[in-house]
């Protein structure tokens, strides 16, 4: 039987040097599920400039209207990442989608900047599936369009499901994050070239990850997770779920935008080279 995934984000224009590029975390991991054969209902909301269903035809996509369409401008330096908020688009009506579908296995949130309310994610705790949640779109705030970390928060009233994703780009002591542990079964801290660190019942956990000639991070995180929540529905095992999504991100840098993200033949044979570990 396919399993099924449901994610829920804004798809979003990333505007580069040149001109703009479709992204969102959203897009980066349904198409990640769609790569290890999951069956995907997509939540989002954006304007006509960007069509969903033309970029991942495979995806349910569930479009809701809004007058713009999420805009970010990105730059990296040093492996850092600096983001500029240029347009924001229409809230995000959760739920109403989900009690419209049959139950999926996996419910997957990844919310950019505050699109997705608070609420929504104690309701998709209790719709059945095994919850996985990116926190960044709950951890941001505005200077000026400037994006930056808001200030942590130990027990923050979003916090619920199996699974909990930040990266340390999204907080000031990444270390900070292993107190959601009171609440959450798993934490998994994305951590970019230094690979993650997972807390679960079993303590804390370092992941290493694959070198790889890295041409574009931007998703990187929204495919770990997604990967990360399919080998984890399959084994319940967090460590193996670590490795598997270690691989996948790794693999997702590799070209631009969504279309670099690797399937499963090429995850497994790079977790056969030996690369990826855990300490």
């Amino acid at each position: 039987m396919t399993l099924k995934l449901m994610v829920a984000g804004h798809i979003v224009k990333d505007v580069t040097a040149d001109d703009w590029q479709p992204g969102g975390g959203v897009l980066y991991a349904a198409s990640q599920a769609v790569k290890l054969g999951c069956e995907v209902v997509a939540v989002t909301a954006c304007a006509t400039d960007i069509d969903p269903k033309r970029l991942l035809p495979e995806v349910n996509w569930q479009v809701q209207a809004s007058d713009v369409t999420t805009t970010f401008q990105n730059s990296y330096r040093d492996g850092r990442r600096e983001q500029h908020l240029l347009a924001r688009g229409a809230p995000l009506d959760v739920n109403s989608v989900f009690q419209r579908q049959e139950a999926a296995g996996i419910v997957l949130l990844t919310p950019l900047f505050h699109e997705i309310d608070r609420e929504e994610v104690q309701r998709a705790a209790g719709s059945g599936g095994l919850l996985g949640v990116a926190s960044q779109g709950w951890l941001r705030e505005l200077d000026g369009d400037r994006v930056q970390p808001a200030a942590f928060d130990d027990a923050p009233a979003w916090l619920a499901g199996d699974v909990v994703f930040v990266s340390d780009e999204d907080v000031q002591d990444a270390d900070s994050v292993a107190a959601w542990r009171a609440q959450v079964p798993v934490v998994a801290l994305t951590r970019g070239r230094a690979g993650c660190t997972v807390w679960n019942a079993s303590g804390r956990h370092d992941v290493s990850t694959a070198v790889v000639r890295e041409r574009d991070p931007t998703g990187a995180g929204d495919v770990f997770a997604a990967a990360f929540m399919v080998r984890y529905y399959e084994t319940r095992d967090a460590l193996t779920a670590a490795r598997f999504a270690a691989a996948a991100g790794a693999l997702a840098v590799r070209g631009e935008g969504y279309a670099s993200v690797a399937g499963r033949d090429e995850i497994e044979a790079l977790l056969r080279r030996g690369q990826v570990k855990v300490a």
